[in-house]
């Protein structure tokens, strides 16, 4: 075998995944434009991976974007199924009506997910594994509502991550202009191409979830690339680049689909020119053809599943900062608009009306038959109300007006079952508010969830777990009880060993001060003095 053969052999290992993000929601896309779009984006991606039925893709819709297409091109819908039914579609859903999840409680979120679930089980004839997670926003609440609705592989952002868990690159990468600006400008920080978060998955972000980061490093070119300022051989050189070793894999496509196959939000975001919104590029087929070649002649094209289940994930824990959001900026830029800042009372009114008044009655256990379709009804216009594309583009440009009032006749909507439920209850009592019982003196319990995980498996908490593990463990040792003491002592070092093993070495507690490594505790410690 000579040097260009092992060369070529290497180089094959690499495995690249591309998720293609279709959202009918999206801002400045009208209903008179969706079938266009559908065909000249959808169709187009679809029937381009026809044409190579080893190299797999990742087709991505919210449950509305699969509506629509249901309604306006069944046919297009139909070679989505069969594409899917033989195993080259990796198909992955998305939230409902795409809202920015860090922007509404988890309860809202998981509503959003769970229409979108029934959406694919009436069209798609299953409910979705994989998930994209809108715009990459965080809180530590975030992936809890995906896994209530029975999501396992989700989307995760590798900028987030890095600057969240790496100092150095944290320096270099973080945006403090935390309220409002994108981050794509901002300098870009010397990374290893094989920084094995790049290439491997992450377990139990919460137990049972799994997920796998994109990152603008790639996918900034997909668009330059369909756009035109980017050739194929550049794009291509691009990818391998960031392949690393080839023993993970890599996303190389993780955005909006409508960019194959129309020139999208493009002219908007990068020239102010509203005139130009998802017209049709007659030479899509042609640019995605030339794209899935370059590919193959690098490596292999997988699904994201795939990705999450059969390469050997990293050990650390996911973990992300409250607020962040994928292209260096933070969930703050959806929520700091004119529209968010107008609109967010409202949408708070009418969740705080029915959870004051309605939910304690019409979702008790004993009432939820009755009541289903009246709370479903609420639940689903309530999330509609939070859709992300009626609230952009911010300042100085404007949104468009569909997009508005396509949120403000979802606020209406949800106004309107409250009305309807109000009438609904009567005749029914409020139950009797719990009485709230004070701790004792010394309770050693935490009182806070802050995780679903073993809160003293210390090894696979995040940052965030950790650190209220401190507090957990604390509350331990100033119990009363002896045992409890003690275990809340050999708890804490356990705890400072693993911060000390993830760089985050500092002045211990005085109850722990002379604690050992590996969770042996010194005479002094295994006493109730410190």
């Amino acid at each position: 075998m000579n040097l260009e053969e092992v060369e070529t052999k290497e180089t094959l290992m690499n495995k690249y995944v591309a998720i293609f993000h279709a959202n009918l929601n999206y801002a400045f896309l009208i209903p008179e434009s969706y079938e266009r779009v559908i065909r000249s984006s959808y169709e187009v991606i679809i029937d381009g991976f026809d044409k190579y039925p080893d190299e797999k893709y990742v087709f991505e819709a919210s449950g509305y974007t699969i509506e629509q297409m249901a309604e306006i091109t069944p046919d297009v819908l139909e070679k989505l199924k069969a594409a899917i039914s033989r195993g080259q579609c990796d198909f992955m859903g998305a939230p409902y009506s795409h809202p920015i999840m860090a922007n509404i409680p988890e309860e809202d979120g998981y509503w959003s997910c769970e229409f979108a679930q029934r959406v694919y089980e009436k069209h798609l004839g299953m409910r979705a594994e994989s998930f994209w997670n809108p715009e990459c926003t965080w809180m530590q609440y975030v992936p809890n509502a995906f896994a209530r609705a029975g999501i396992k592989y989700l989307t995760l952002d590798f900028e987030s991550y890095m600057t969240c868990t790496d100092k150095d690159y944290s320096w270099t990468e973080r945006n403090r202009t935390h309220d409002m600006n994108w981050g794509g400008h901002l300098p870009w920080y010397d990374l290893d191409p094989n920084c094995k978060f790049l290439h491997r998955p992450f377990k139990n972000i919460v137990p049972g979830l799994a997920g796998f980061c994109r990152s603008d490093r790639l996918i900034g070119k997909y668009l330059s690339y369909f756009r035109g300022n980017t050739t194929v051989e550049e794009y291509v050189e691009n990818v391998k680049k960031w392949s690393g070793d080839g023993q993970g894999a890599t996303i190389i496509i993780a955005d909006d689909a409508e960019y194959c196959g129309t020139t999208g939000y493009y002219f908007i975001k990068y020239k102010g020119d509203y005139s130009q919104t998802f017209l049709t590029d007659p030479t899509a087929a042609e640019k995605l053809d030339a794209l899935i070649r370059g590919v193959q002649k690098i490596g292999s094209l997988v699904g994201f599943k795939e990705a999450c289940t059969e390469i050997e994930p990293v050990e650390e824990p996911f973990f992300v900062e409250d607020r962040f959001a994928w292209h260096r900026t933070y969930a703050d830029a959806w929520a700091n608009t004119p529209e968010a800042r107008a609109w967010e009372p409202l949408l708070q009114a009418n969740r705080d009306e029915y959870k004051e008044k309605y939910q304690p009655i019409v979702e008790a256990e004993e009432n939820k038959e009755k009541f289903k379709e009246l709370v479903e009804k609420f639940w689903f216009h309530m999330t509609n109300s939070a859709n992300s594309d009626g609230r952009w583009p911010p300042p100085p440009q404007v949104t468009c007006e569909f997009n508005r009032d396509w949120c403000l006749h979802e606020i209406e909507e949800a106004r309107n079952v409250l009305v309807e439920l109000a009438e609904a209850v009567k005749g029914y009592k409020l139950p009797e508010s719990e009485e709230v019982v004070m701790p004792a003196k010394n309770d050693w319990r935490y009182g806070f969830r802050f995780t679903d995980k073993d809160p003293e498996d210390i090894k696979h908490l995040n940052s965030y777990e950790i650190q209220h593990a401190i507090y957990y463990a604390h509350k331990m040792v100033d119990s009363d009880n002896a045992e409890r003491v003690q275990h809340g002592k050999k708890l804490l070092v356990q705890i400072f060993d693993e911060l000390d093993s993830r760089g985050m070495k500092g002045i211990r507690p005085g109850s722990i001060s002379g604690g050992k490594a590996h969770g042996t505790v010194s005479a002094k410690v295994a006493t109730n003095k410190d």
